[in-house]
């Protein structure tokens, strides 16, 4: 590369002999600062899991199910040899919905397999009142990345034509003749675009406020019809919350246009195909790499990980809490947490100093300030 001026370009100019060193791995769409200490944590981790496997000791049960979730996913001859049946025995709950009636008989199963639904429903901290949990439901997610990448025709079809190629070669895989795949994948399309019309875009959830739209279940039962939501909760709760918060208010107004009688067929093949492609980052290396590729090629990964770095991602997302607590209690320790805790207490003291000492705010508002700062929940390092 040519030396850079500084007036032509003060980043590259500052940056040229760093960047002309700099690698980025295959599997990653970025190289830097974080993403090299991440990196660097992950191998580390890899290498604790491989010495608990080996060892078979674990410092606690939780451990124990993550490595052993870790060994069968990493274990790329066994995958090889189960092929994409797992994933099939798994959607064949499809062929047992037959009606509408069918689909809300078995709506609980299809959730706890992991089937796409028409809605998702989840369970979370109430956002004006984070003592207790509410039920939650929104829409479910586009082919795209986001809905604005449906605004641009071209882009449009550029880019669901190349999902389309990986789709049409894992469901060849799954024994789907070219008639079949034609039309499977043509009801998907179709079913994801009455979708992208009315879920929310990146920047209208980025005002994430307006999630918060509690409504009586009874009313949001009525928007969903057909499915029979108070049903569905019952089988899952054991009970039908009074209200549901509401995330896209706008899809769900349309839901009777996206998921009736006469799409039913359309949303079948829609659920058995992205729920197949998103199975297939669990089976086969050929169809993880085949599963993965348009998201690999939107991002501008080059190649997919390596099975024991996907293993240790999985295993690892799965078991989130403990395992960052045991990388938090083994590599950063307690004596380094009560250290940052002691610095966090002094600079909250002074704000609080700084708050009380102000002689442009009310004081009211620096009262307001000072409690704030006072009720701020300490949590650093790891939990206790």
């Amino acid at each position: 590369m040519d030396k850079v001026r500084i007036q032509d370009d003060l980043y590259t100019y500052v940056n040229q002999a760093k960047l002309e060193e700099l690698v980025i791995p295959d599997d990653m769409p970025t190289a830097g600062g974080f993403s090299t200490i991440s990196t660097d944590v992950e191998k580390l981790m890899i290498g604790e899991f491989n010495a608990m496997c080996q060892n078979a000791s674990y410092p606690n049960e939780y451990l124990a199910r993550a490595c052993t979730l870790y060994t069968i996913a990493k274990d790329v001859k066994r995958k090889k040899k189960h092929g994409i049946k797992p994933a099939l025995k798994n959607l064949s709950i499809l062929r047992k919905l037959g009606t509408m009636r069918g689909y809300n008989l078995h709506s609980k199963e299809l959730i706890l397999k992991g089937i796409e639904m028409p809605l998702n429903i989840d369970v979370d901290a109430n956002m004006k009142d984070t003592t207790h949990h509410c039920v939650m439901i929104q829409g479910p997610s586009t082919i795209l990345p986001d809905v604005s990448y449906y605004q641009n025709e071209q882009q449009r079809d550029a880019l669901l034509n190349m999902w389309s190629g990986f789709t049409k070669q894992v469901l060849a895989i799954a024994g789907h003749s070219d008639e079949e795949i034609d039309a499977m994948i043509k009801d998907t399309l179709a079913f994801d675009a009455l979708v992208a019309k009315y879920v929310k875009s990146s920047e209208e959830w980025s005002e994430y406020t307006k999630m918060y739209n509690p409504m009586k279940t009874s009313r949001v039962a009525g928007m969903v019809k057909p499915l029979n939501l108070k049903k569905l909760l019952t089988d899952l709760f054991g009970f039908v919350p009074e209200e549901i918060i509401v995330a896209e208010p706008r899809y769900f107004k349309n839901f009777k246009e996206i998921f009736n009688a006469n799409t039913f067929e359309m949303y079948k093949n829609w659920a058995y195909v992205l729920t197949l492609m998103a199975s297939s980052s669990l089976l086969s290396e050929e169809l993880r790499d085949l599963g993965g590729g348009f998201r690999r090629a939107l991002s501008g990964i080059a190649a997919s990980s390596s099975a024991e770095k996907f293993a240790y991602q999985l295993a690892s997302s799965m078991y989130s809490e403990p395992v960052g607590l045991y990388y938090g209690e083994k590599y950063f320790g307690e004596e380094a947490k009560k250290d940052i805790t002691e610095i966090v207490k002094q600079i909250i003291a002074t704000y609080q100093k700084r708050i009380a000492a102000n002689d442009i705010l009310e004081q009211t508002t620096k009262d307001k300030a000072i409690l704030k700062l006072s009720k701020m929940g300490l949590k650093l390092a790891y939990p206790d």
